[in-house]
This record gives C-alpha cells, sequence and structure tokens, in this order.
C-alpha cells in the first residue's frame, strides 16, 4: 500500500493505491492479465481503487519512491528492502512524461499541444478542472478537485526531480520540496491547490459563494502553472531526443508518435534521431517526425 493510506493523511474522499507485486517476472500476457484483475476490482468497489502491478524482475531495476520510501507492507513477503530506488534521471525522466500525458488526457485536451495551452473548458465555472468525481460512499459521488491536486503535484514532483535531482515521496510533500528547492514564483499556488483544495475542501467542489470564488480564482492560476511546465517539457524533451541514451530517445518518441509537441525544435530534433539512429529507433523517430510534421502543418 502506498499514498495517503500508507502515511495516514487519508481522508473520506481519497482512493486507496495498492501496488501488488508478483514473484520473479510475468511470462506472456500475465502483466496484461494482472492489470485486467485489477481493472476488475476497481470496478466492483465503493472505495476506489488505484492499483498497480509490477513483476519482481522490473523492480530490481529501481523502486518508485512512493512504494519503496513511502509504502506499507499489508500482506507477503518484504522484498523492496534489497532492491534499488529508481535512479533520478529515470525518475526524472518518467515523472516529466507522464506529467505531459495527464496535462492532455485528464483534462480531455486536443491529442495535439500548442504553447500556451488553454484550459480544458474556458466557458465553464472552474474552467475545466473539476471534471473528476470523487466517491463518498454507500456508492455516491460529487464534483471533486482531486485531478487538480494530482496533476499539479506530478508537474512539481517532476520540475523538482529534473532541477535538483530529489524523489519526492508523497503528495503532501510536493508544494515543501518545490518552494525548498525550485522556489519560483509558482510556489505560494502550489502551497494553496494543496492546502485548500485538499486539507480544507478535501477535495470537494465548495457550495458557498465564497469558496467557488476563490476555486475559480485557483483554477485561473492553474492554466499559468501548466504553461510553465510545459516551457520546461519542450526543452527537455529537445534534449532528450538530441542527447539522450536510447531509451530515453524511445520514450519521448514513442510520447511524440501520440500527443506531438506542435513545435519546430521538438520536430527537428525527432528527425535528427531518425536520421542516424540503430535500426531498432529508426521505425519509431520516422514515425513520430511524421506525426510531428502533420502537427505543424495542420497548425
Amino acid at each position: 500500500m502506498e499514498g495517503s493510506f500508507a502515511d495516514g493523511s487519508a481522508m473520506a474522499t481519497s482512493d486507496l493505491d495498492l501496488a501488488i507485486v508478483f514473484r520473479d517476472r510475468f511470462e506472456t500476457g500475465e502483466f496484461d492479465e494482472a492489470r485486467k484483475l485489477a481493472t476488475g476490482c476497481r470496478s466492483h468497489e465503493s472505495l476506489e481503487l488505484d492499483v498497480g502491478v509490477y513483476d519482481e524482475l522490473s523492480l530490481s531495476r529501481g523502486v518508485p519512491p512512493m512504494l519503496k520510501l513511502g509504502g506499507r507492507l499489508i500482506w507477503g513477503d518484504e522484498v523492496l528492502g534489497r532492491m534499488p530506488l529508481v535512479p533520478i534521471d529515470v525518475w526524472a525522466r518518467e515523472r516529466m512524461h507522464a506529467s505531459y500525458w495527464l496535462l492532455v488526457n485528464v483534462f480531455a485536451r486536443p491529442p495535439v499541444v500548442d504553447l500556451p495551452v488553454n484550459f480544458p473548458d474556458p466557458m465553464g465555472e472552474f474552467y475545466g478542472y473539476q471534471d473528476m468525481r470523487a466517491g463518498c460512499g454507500g456508492g455516491s459521488s460529487e464534483e471533486s478537485t482531486r485531478n487538480l491536486v494530482r496533476v499539479t503535484g506530478w508537474m512539481a514532483t517532476a520540475l523538482v526531480a529534473l532541477h535538483s535531482g530529489t524523489h519526492v515521496v508523497a503528495k503532501q510533500h510536493c508544494h515543501t520540496a518545490y518552494r525548498r528547492l525550485v522556489g519560483d514564483r509558482w510556489s505560494p499556488f502550489l502551497e494553496d491547490v494543496y492546502q485548500t483544495c485538499r486539507g480544507r475542501w478535501a477535495y470537494r467542489v465548495p457550495e458557498d459563494r465564497a469558496g467557488r470564488d476563490r476555486l475559480r480564482k485557483i483554477c485561473e492560476r492553474t492554466l499559468g502553472f501548466e504553461n510553465r511546465f510545459l516551457r520546461s517539457y519542450r526543452s527537455f524533451l529537445v534534449s532528450q531526443l538530441r542527447r539522450g541514451s536510447s531509451a530515453a530517445q524511445r520514450d519521448a518518441l514513442w510520447l511524440m508518435e501520440r500527443i506531438p509537441y506542435r513545435d519546430q525544435a521538438v520536430r527537428a530534433a525527432a528527425a535528427a534521431v531518425a536520421e542516424r539512429a540503430d535500426p531498432s529507433l529508426r521505425g519509431l523517430a520516422i514515425r513520430a517526425t511524421a506525426r510531428l510534421e502533420a502537427a505543424i502543418a495542420d497548425g
């Protein structure tokens, strides 16, 4: 178990984060079957579950900090103690790409990114940032800001890892780590998101007028932080494509094929990989470059 239930900060609207570690390694098809079972468990529980599945082989290359440093064993054998923490460069890469993916998909944005991005719902009271519905027990649910807290926290975690080489273990540490290790003008905003949306309102959308006005102002500021992240992500992406390892280039190309960042420097970096990459990467690089070129042409 990891997350708020593991560290004792859970509340009624929190989800339960579970990690299931399988012995040795997955055989062909076993990972997909395990993930299907996890998805099935989520659909049958009134408490929202977020279940991750791993095998020992994959974790032997590095355990995520939330699991290794913040996890709590509730059943089975303790195996994480003999496994290393995921290297910070790998962690930063995973968090940067995951934050980009979430920024687009969680808020149902178009699958081509232009800088600056716009609000998910420019006409909505909270601009589309309250789209997730949080379980409240008994099968009921209500509008929630949990995705707002989640995505801003992931972006903060990614930027901390990228700029300071530090792992962040839990969402409650995201804003404090950001202030201490990045310390730009977005630090007060991140504190406000966590302390107000989670701490004061427990992810719920307030009903009173003053609360709703305050939430709207937080959501207005969210767009600026997203675009701040995307400016850093653009530089990170170009660097990964031009100077990264084969694994780093593969991760970047895979994502650009699916959610292209409409930018000439990104396209040029992907094209350079296609020209000089080894055969195992060349096909992916060609497809990603074509996707980026099409996005630029359509823009």
